[in-house]
């Protein structure tokens, strides 16, 4: 109950998350857009990463587009731009993780719950190839980690994410994205999920003390169809977590998680030209 009534008001994150697949084109225009909408999403998703069980979400979510010369706000990300000069630019973005009710979780239970994750930190954008209806792009992401449950706060960390991001437009109604992304944690962060103090060690359950390092690596793909008011929107990741420094962890029981997900918006409200993903 308490993974769904903090997934209800985590719907964005979700796929920001999940699918951080793609970002709007860049507007030439001058004046904001914006488009609001509502929907519902249907997406399995593991408890973290390296987990055999996994969470099933059917929720309604809020469809917010917003895009200017400096702020770009969409289904899979929050972006503010920062600086910019060629084909280099310097962003702030936003990331985060769901919680987990630990008694819902038999290789947790007895330990504390794991909080909301939120991230944020600068990105590097360099844009190594883009025509109007294609683009290639490295993304090297620092963000700091906080975890959350809204009442207390917790640092835990940083994370250090450089990906390749391909994204094609099909048509002009359809879209497609692809990334490739390999992941570095502080041990703050990888003992926040993966560690075992010894007040938690059971007979399943071993101490374990996390270190710094690599988390592990990540391909994700996603594919949006927007049609006058209606917005259809679809992701699959995988993640390999085979060299994570996190992985003989005892809470780890698979060294490789596929997540998916859909949702549907009706778009009750927009000004200007959005420049779809």
């Amino acid at each position: 109950m308490i993974m769904r009534w903090h997934g209800l008001f985590a719907l964005p994150i979700i796929f920001l998350c999940a699918v951080n697949q793609s970002q709007a084109y860049a507007s030439t225009e001058p004046k904001a857009a914006f488009a609001f909408g509502v929907g519902a999403t249907y997406s399995q998703l593991p408890d973290y990463l390296g987990s055999t069980v996994n969470q099933h979400y059917l929720l309604p979510f809020p469809y917010i587009v917003y895009q200017s010369d400096k702020i770009k706000v969409n289904q899979t990300e929050a972006l503010g731009q920062l600086f910019q000069s060629g084909n280099w630019s310097l962003n702030l973005s936003l990331g985060g993780a769901l919680p987990v009710n630990s008694e819902n979780n038999p290789y947790r239970k007895d330990m504390p719950d794991l909080h909301w994750i939120a991230e944020a930190g600068p990105t590097l954008d360099y844009n190594i190839h883009h025509l109007a209806n294609n683009e290639l792009t490295l993304r090297l992401a620092l963000r700091k980690a906080v975890a959350t449950n809204l009442q207390h706060w917790q640092s835990v960390g940083w994370r250090f994410e450089p990906h390749l991001r391909w994204r094609k437009s099909l048509s002009n109604k359809v879209q497609f994205s692809s990334q490739l992304a390999a992941i570095w944690s502080t041990a703050q962060f990888h003992q926040y999920l993966y560690g075992v103090e010894q007040q938690y060690v059971n007979l399943q359950r071993t101490q374990y003390q996390a270190d710094g390092g690599f988390s592990g690596w990540r391909l994700s793909s996603g594919l949006s169809w927007r049609y006058q008011q209606w917005w259809l929107g679809g992701f699959v990741r995988y993640d390999n977590l085979q060299q994570a420094s996190y992985r003989d962890s005892p809470l780890v029981q698979r060294q490789h998680n596929v997540s998916f997900g859909i949702a549907f918006a009706w778009i009750f409200n927009q000004q200007g030209v959005i420049y779809e993903n």
